[in-house]
């Protein structure tokens, strides 16, 4: 399978960028010692990070879906070979995935004389790290390693129920299958989504992946690296499932649909926005950056985080007894290093990896 040429999307780069900034900012309040410090410091702030930051995570799902369909509708065909385009987006998020959760593991060992028990964990059985090296952590209902690592697991299932049912129907650039795409995003919001039991499941998140993925159909003609077709009916499914969210949303209102929606929205409608970004070349560059990175920024932030806490109370502080400024120190530090662990890891890790992950396909 012969790889698409590296494209960068402005707008792309800012939600992801946003995206993973929240995800973070969202852990930061949940957990920790340092989380307590900062909700007294800034209470509404706090709280509706710790309410609402999660769903930030929609974007991650939206954006894949478009990501992913352009991968599997090139003109290379990625979908005739489902077995091999699974295995390397499977080993694409495993390698990172798996020197992250070292680095959480060696972590937690670390802090435990500091933290309790709830943030840092004992060392994982074998069972437990095996599921977490196969993703089937969450269908397995094994507690994870590391905050976010469900994500990974689900990313990658998302991409396989993708790439099969493109293979099953002959395509993305196939009426049949943007018609199958279409009907499982709309179950998905007006169904598996409402049910939390389903939430270990591709099912539960295909409504915000597939609505990507008609994204990407919708706008392809107007792009240089996609095939030659016309996307009007792509279009038409995208504004019909759409039309069916918003009936979705009328029965049951979701945040996080209605951002994933919104951010579909937005990829199909970008063309002012990419326009303002390429008027702002310092910006757009940060932007790329984080953006590029939002993956390892979402790997390490974890264990930056732990250490974050287990300084804090190494250091003699608490949360009763800290003040405003030093709650606040305390939050940006960690997020500063959490920023700067990204790019470390980045540079190290995933970057070097991506270059010979392609040896490692099946023949």
């Amino acid at each position: 399978m012969t790889a698409l040429p590296v494209a960068r999307y402005p707008l792309i780069d800012v939600l992801k960028a946003l995206a993973a900034q929240f995800i973070v900012l969202h852990h930061f309040s949940v957990y920790g010692p340092v989380s307590e410090a900062l909700h007294a410091a800034l209470p509404r702030v706090m709280g509706l990070l710790y309410e609402y930051g999660l769903i930030a995570v929609q974007v991650f799902f939206v954006v894949g879906g478009y990501l992913a369909a352009r991968v599997l509708s090139s003109s290379t065909a990625a979908w005739h070979t489902p077995r091999i385009a699974i295995f390397k987006r499977y080993v694409r998020l495993l390698v990172p995935y798996l020197f992250a959760l070292i680095v959480v593991m060696l972590c937690t060992a670390w802090v435990q004389p500091w933290l309790t028990e709830d943030l840092a964990a004992p060392a994982p059985g074998w069972g437990q790290w095996l599921a977490h090296v196969a993703m089937l952590q969450s269908i397995l209902g094994i507690e994870s390693l590391a905050a976010g690592a469900w994500y990974v697991a689900m990313d990658f299932q998302l991409f396989a129920l993708l790439t099969l049912l493109l293979w099953l129907f002959g395509g993305g650039n196939t009426r049949r299958a943007q018609t199958v795409i279409a009907v499982l995003c709309v179950a998905s919001l007006m169904v598996f989504n409402r049910q939390a039991e389903f939430d270990a499941w591709a099912v539960y998140f295909f409504g915000a992946y597939g609505l990507g993925a008609l994204a990407w159909w919708s706008r392809r003609s107007s792009l240089t690296d996609g095939p030659p077709a016309s996307p009007l009916y792509a279009r038409v499914m995208f504004v019909l499932t759409v039309v069916c969210g918003l009936v979705a949303l009328a029965i049951d209102f979701r945040e996080r649909i209605a951002l994933a929606m919104g951010v579909a929205l937005a990829l199909v409608y970008w063309g002012t926005a990419s326009q303002l970004l390429a008027h702002c070349a310092k910006a757009q560059t940060n932007m790329e950056t984080l953006g590029k990175q939002s993956y390892a920024l979402f790997l390490m932030h974890f264990p930056v985080l732990l250490l974050t806490n287990a300084a804090f109370t190494r250091f003699g502080f608490t949360p009763e007894t800290s003040s405003a400024t030093t709650a606040l120190g305390w939050g940006i530090a960690g997020w500063a290093a959490s920023l700067w662990a990204a790019n470390l890891f980045y540079r190290w890790i995933e970057s070097p990896a991506a270059a010979w992950r392609g040896a490692l396909r099946p023949r």
